[in-house]
């Protein structure tokens, strides 16, 4: 009686969120077919919110300000633009980039170790919510199983080292949201917040995982990177004698500390599955463990898409669906569909034409062009250029809908100015070959094991290729046609002639992506949203996986 009572009340909250939700997304859609007075209407409110500012008064702007004028006084930013502002306003400073209270200062980083303060206030996260609602509307909709059942969000991860500091802050994303979705969110929710309210990730994710293998139920996921899905798949084989304990007795290991004011779940159908599970991880144990699931969300597009396409091998029994383009910074499109059109209701947005350099407003854009988006938010940041390529790929009554092509940041160690294109197309060519996944395309200042030099690594994931295969050869193979691609383009040809670069080495591991993952971790980004992008500049270590064949417990297969 009490589980059938629980379920109700689950039913009901998604009842009531798909309602809200349609409310929302019928505003979304009578909205887009006047997409041009909507963006004007946005812009107004943006602008209100500046009068009175230092922001204002530096770039001698006021609320009634015309398009015109507003681009004339504000510059194409990004956040070196505006960082002096927000130290300053985290200093305790109001009326600094607009005139309302900020709330929050969510942690992000981008290709430098740099971490960036994305301020937060009540505007901001209203904005942001008025993406949500349609997608989530849509979404009961397209996938109306999801609502027989719990769902786990998984949103912002910190670093253990910031977990102190205005940890609930940082950590709590269900502040983001308005009060009724948090409510409902609540009883529907696989994972309680207050596991990210631990004191370690280490702990928030053995938590995370107990709770998961726990929950009968589950019938979403959301995730922003698939390698993270992967990553809890594999924390769970890795502990399942420990999480299986847990889940007997409803008791936390005493050796996680801070996981003692949360409580334990219990389930010993569950605990007995992972005591007679052999730890392979495939289609029949995920669907036997969570046999309601019926759709998992996360990124499947550029560089991700070899990792999603691994997630649908292993989660056969539910369906997928492509994350839209969120950043910290703000959203840019939504799944709706089987298209990704533009939240044209939140933000105000133009876009940088990549081919002509032209700056253009949304209701100005062509099927087929490739942009930049350029964001002008209610958290006072104007004319915030991403590094993202986006292609236009056709409308919303008069809404453009996008397709993610990738990162724009590029690479220049010496002078080569390698772009992710260029490294896309190497990673896709490699991953056609049986035996071997292509991860990532490393620039690495200074391999000091190879003579000081800088250089790129193709980092890969694999373990044996083949029997009666000579490995050596077959890398060696992958090598030089890696090279000769590179070699295709003057600057990399160039410093490699003139010996400021060496030739391309690939290095494949066991776990590639926890290589990846936690170099990543060590220049400050989070776990949970950490995107494999196909180029990448390495910052950590790796002279010593060249030299010793090992790296924090991870086994080097091949290094050529």
């Amino acid at each position: 009686m009490k589980a059938a009572l629980k379920h109700a009340v689950v039913m009901a909250c998604h009842w009531a969120s798909g309602y809200m939700s349609n409310k929302e997304e019928v505003r979304y859609v009578a909205s887009s077919h006047n997409i041009k007075e909507t963006q004007e209407k946005v812009l107004e409110g943006v602008l209100e919110r500046l009068e009175g500012t230092e922001s204002a008064a530096v770039h001698n702007i006021n609320g009634n300000a015309s398009y015109e004028y507003f681009k004339k006084h504000f510059l194409v930013s990004d956040y070196s633009d505006w960082q002096e502002m927000i130290e300053y306003q985290r200093s305790g400073a109001v009326s600094v980039l607009t005139n309302t209270p900020c709330m929050r200062y969510q942690p992000t980083s981008g290709s430098t170790s740099k971490i960036k303060w994305i301020p937060y206030n009540h505007e901001f996260l209203e904005q942001l919510n008025l993406a949500v609602g349609p997608w989530l509307s849509n979404m009961y909709k397209q996938y109306p199983e999801i609502k027989k059942g719990k769902h786990y969000w998984s949103l912002s991860w910190v670093p253990t080292e910031m977990r102190n500091v205005d940890s609930e802050s940082v950590n709590n994303d269900l502040k983001l949201l308005p009060w009724w979705k948090r409510l409902f969110m609540s009883f529907t929710m696989a994972v309680p917040e207050d596991v990210s309210l631990a004191e370690s990730s280490e702990e928030s994710l053995f938590a995370t995982a107990c709770y998961l293998v726990s929950c009968d139920d589950l019938s979403f996921i959301s995730v922003w990177s698939p390698t993270f899905l992967m990553g809890l798949l594999d924390l769970i084989k890795d502990n399942r004698m420990h999480i299986a304990r847990v889940l007997e007795q409803g008791q936390w290991p005493k050796y996680y500390p801070s996981l003692s004011s949360i409580k334990a779940p219990m389930n010993k159908r569950a605990a007995g599955t992972l005591l007679k599970w052999d730890g392979i991880i495939n289609p029949r144990f995920t669907e036997f463990v969570w046999p309601k699931l019926a759709l998992i969300s996360a990124w499947d597009t550029s560089s991700s898409k070899v990792w999603a396409d691994k997630i649908k091998v292993l989660f056969a029994h539910a369906d997928f669906q492509g994350k839209g383009l969120w950043a910290t910074e703000g959203a840019v499109t939504i799944p709706y569909g089987h298209n990704f059109p533009l939240t044209f209701t939140s933000h105000f947005y133009e876009f940088e034409n990549l081919d002509t350099n032209e700056v253009l407003t949304s209701w100005m854009l062509k099927e087929g062009m490739q942009v930049k988006p350029i964001l002008t938010t209610a958290n006072g940041l104007i004319r915030y250029a991403l590094k993202d390529r986006l292609e236009v790929t056709g409308f919303l009554n008069q809404v453009p809908c996008f397709t993610f092509m990738g990162r724009l940041d590029g690479i220049d160690l010496v002078g080569e100015k390698l772009s992710p294109d260029v490294a896309s197309h190497i990673i896709s060519y490699v991953n056609g070959i049986k035996g071997i996944t292509a991860v990532t395309l490393l620039g690495v200042p200074n391999i000091e094991a190879e003579n000081d030099g800088a250089g790129y690594v193709l980092l890969c994931e694999g373990r044996q290729v083949g029997k009666n295969i000579d490995h050596d050869a077959f890398l060696n193979k992958i090598k030089n046609e890696v090279e000769g691609m590179l070699q295709q383009h003057f600057h990399y040809q160039l410093a490699r002639e003139v010996g400021q670069l060496q030739v391309v080495k690939i290095l494949m591991l066991e776990d590639a992506v926890k290589f990846y993952e936690d170099g990543k971790v060590e220049e400050g980004m989070t776990r949970g949203n950490i995107k494999i992008e196909p180029l990448s500049l390495w910052r950590g270590e790796i002279d010593k996986v060249f030299s010793d064949e090992k790296k924090d417990g991870i086994e080097v297969e091949h290094v050529i």
